[in-house]
């Protein structure tokens, strides 16, 4: 069995694959949610958790509090940093010992 990948919030429900590259266009402007991203007004990583309405709602790589954006604030990450915020990622998870599970 294959798995699905993620689904967008647009109207048609159209299936999007989650993994990011340079120069990658969304389509509608909207990112699928999983994606790692670029808040260009906060000068933040951050992860697309939802597209709800005009906004795009984001948490911080760190966790914590969503917040809302314009899709015209966030670009896509490039593959060197898209790289660094797994690994950033990975090794949190790992510090806390929940790599695994």
């Amino acid at each position: 069995m294959t798995p699905t990948p993620p689904r967008t919030a647009t109207a048609d429900a159209e299936v999007i694959p989650e993994n990011t590259t340079e120069g990658h266009e969304w389509p509608e402007g909207v990112p699928p949610v999983g994606t790692f991203v670029r808040d260009t007004r906060r000068e933040r990583d951050a992860l697309v958790m939802a597209a709800i309405g005009p906004y795009v709602q984001l948490r911080g790589m760190e966790g914590g509090v969503e917040w809302d954006a314009k899709p015209a604030d966030i670009r896509p990450l490039t593959a060197r940093e898209e790289l660094s915020a797994r690994t950033w990622v990975r090794n949190a998870a790992s510090r806390l010992r929940l790599v695994g599970q």
